[in-house]
């Protein structure tokens, strides 16, 4: 069979899945957003950035990895996932703590807000007893989470991810080396959505022949995460920083200093790459005084801005407000600036429960 044919033969196969409903994915637990990117699915690359400290992480997290496996399990529907999430800035306690506190937070109905130093006993913190119960409770879901999730902490170079990826697809599908050195690939069951995590590339480690060359391991890992996508479906998504630059003096005295594809670090390949690039925006460190309407005095202890610069299936430039409780790594979707400037019951719905949390 020819190329073509096996492309035609795909894509027939795509608008029959639509036709069943086979392909609405998995939610990402943000309406709005998933309203533009169409919640979690196979065989798309998305990348987010951010600053430091703007909540990008807990945005992948809470978007690709806690939303969609709470759904998957409460709700009767065909979906799998797994997820490989190569965790290359946070060792794999600290990240547990930090799940296993946001646990917490939801069960208790955000009453305990434990911090990592709490849970660890550092210094003059301790849990109380209803605190530890909690997190005693809370090791179940977690238990449950790793279930669909394998974390891999350490140094990590795109040699070590490709090998480790050819292995997970030969684990749930069948691979065939081809004459020309290609591969053809099968996956036993077409209902698993496999999601591939890094997190953050600039922290990837070079492979022998980069020579050290930062920028040519990225550009290389987002080359080989691309065939993995068009290859087995799988689903990449890639955590970046921005650029110093975005925070200096010009671009903080700019009135629209709101991200860009120009500023993401180490390389610009992963955004010219990915089908969806999203950005999260903290306007209290470029001193703003509103953004988008949204009044920073009131709003900036907690507020975030999701924008999403690039959607090849769909359309961009579309922003999105969120609120961040840092400790327990949380972002949740803020009413619109229309709908709080009509009901101000809503301002204070809104400010008493971040304002608590945060």
């Amino acid at each position: 069979m020819s190329d073509i044919q096996k492309t035609k033969d795909r894509f027939w196969k795509e608008v029959e899945r639509g036709k069943q409903g086979l392909n609405e994915g998995l939610p990402m637990g943000f309406n709005r957003l998933t309203k533009v990117i169409c919640n979690v699915q196979r065989g798309r690359y998305d990348l987010w950035g951010g600053g430091t400290g703007t909540g990008k992480s807990s945005a992948v997290l809470d978007a690709y990895v806690i939303n969609p496996i709470e759904y998957m399990l409460s709700n009767e529907q065909p979906l799998k996932l797994r997820v490989k999430y190569y965790n290359l800035e946070m060792a794999t306690m600290p990240l547990m703590a930090k799940l296993m506190a946001r646990r917490v937070f939801e069960q208790s109905e955000g009453k305990y807000l434990l911090s990592v130093n709490k849970i660890f006993g550092r210094g003059n913190y301790r849990l109380s007893a209803e605190e530890d119960r909690l997190l005693g409770e809370a090791q179940d879901y977690f238990d449950m989470l790793t279930q669909h999730v394998e974390f891999v902490d350490g140094s990590v170079s795109p040699l070590f991810v490709y090998k480790d990826l050819l292995k997970l697809a030969n684990e749930i599908g069948t691979v065939t080396k081809q004459q020309n050195g290609h591969w053809d690939f099968v996956q036993h069951d077409p209902n698993l959505i496999v999601v591939v995590v890094i997190d953050h590339v600039g922290l990837i480690t070079p492979n022998k022949d980069h020579g050290g060359n930062k920028k040519k391991a990225i550009d290389d890992l987002s080359e080989m995460l691309i065939k993995f996508r068009n290859r087995c479906g799988f689903s990449p998504v890639v955590v970046s920083q921005f650029n110093r630059s975005i925070e200096g003096m010009d671009r903080k005295s700019n009135s629209h200093p709101d991200p860009q594809l120009s500023d993401f670090k180490d390389s610009g390949n992963p955004a010219q790459d990915a089908d969806t690039v999203v950005a999260l925006f903290n306007p209290i460190r470029h001193r703003l005084a509103n953004h988008n309407g949204y009044d920073m005095n009131t709003f900036g202890s907690f507020y975030r801005g999701i924008s999403v610069l690039k959607n090849r299936d769909g359309i961009d430039n579309v922003d999105i407000a969120m609120g961040f409780i840092g400790a327990v790594g949380k972002l949740k979707e803020l009413p619109t600036a229309d709908e709080l400037k009509a009901r101000p019951d809503l301002v204070k719905k809104v400010l008493n429960y971040f304002n608590i949390n945060t």
